[in-house]
């Protein structure tokens, strides 16, 4: 009886995942983190006001950082974070977003600049 429960819910899980994977990708504004032209950091907003003040605070963030550090490392890369190589902006775009159960969300991953 333990194993039928065990691959019950192991079955519950990739059904889970597999309908995750298969999700249609959402429009929302995001507050994108360039550096020399690759996207490195980014966080969703849920309206244009809302991601200028998330831009606001994660200039202010990355701008604290280049106070103590010269460079950040994200996957393997190292980028500089002086002003001079990193550039914000709020956009629309084409994204894999997760929904919480609370009415939160955050994007997975950014698929594109939002075509209209």
């Amino acid at each position: 009886m333990k194993y039928i429960k065990e691959l019950g819910l192991m079955l519950l899980l990739f059904t889970s995942v597999a309908m995750a994977a298969e999700q249609e990708p959402e429009v929302v504004f995001a507050v994108c983190v360039f550096a020399d032209g690759t996207l490195i950091d980014h966080r969703g907003a849920n309206s244009m006001s809302a991601c200028l003040k998330t831009k606001r605070e994660v200039e202010k963030e990355w701008r604290s950082k280049a106070d103590t550090l010269d460079t950040v490392e994200l996957n393997g890369i190292t980028y500089q974070i002086d002003g001079e190589h990193l550039a914000f902006m709020c956009d629309l775009v084409d994204a894999q977003v997760h929904h919480y159960a609370d009415g939160t969300w955050e994007i997975i991953e950014i698929l594109g600049k939002h075509q209209e």
